[in-house]
């Protein structure tokens, strides 16, 4: 674990887990760091995709599309409203609680882009956002499986044991 994911990262015991990353999610902070750390994975995924240094800023579309297509949206573990710009900056959170809490790497983040994005799409403007969704989407849905696993062992952890 890095020295700043150790000075910023919430402790998940003996609170509400949904109240927990809640509360991380919408500090204002916590989304401009995210913004910064989105752009980061991205930036390393394609370049390393298309073998070309690049520097991508992702957009609030590509990443409110993502996240509407996700597993995120199918629970009631969190439900992002607003506009496309909120949104973005929900999701540019989440990404940062995982990385912060070293429930993600950001090698496993690029590694997921990388498998997820198409070569031959990252070229023209309207297909590269067609495939950035998608491979966003993987992250989410990533992110989420990490988060189903939290929550069910402290409810396995939490329940009752037989005598």
């Amino acid at each position: 674990m890095s020295f700043i994911q150790e000075r910023l990262k919430t402790s998940l015991e003996g609170g509400d887990p949904q109240k927990i990353i809640r509360d991380f999610i919408f500090v204002k902070g916590n989304a401009k760091l995210g913004d910064s750390l989105v752009n980061f994975i991205y930036s390393l995924a394609k370049s390393g995709v298309t073998n070309s240094t690049t520097g991508t800023k992702v957009s609030d579309l590509i990443l409110s599309h993502a996240y509407r297509s996700s597993l995120w949206t199918k629970t009631d573990y969190l439900k992002f409203k607003g506009k496309k710009g909120q949104v973005a900056d929900q999701v540019e959170a989440l990404v940062l609680f995982f990385w912060i809490q070293n429930f993600i790497s950001i090698d496993t983040y690029v590694a997921c882009l990388m498998e997820s994005l198409n070569p031959d799409k990252l070229h023209h403007p309207r297909e590269e956002e067609e495939t950035a969704i998608s491979a966003f989407k993987s992250i989410l849905d990533m992110c989420y499986s990490a988060w189903d696993k939290i929550v069910q062992t402290r409810k396995m952890d939490s329940s009752p044991s037989p005598n």
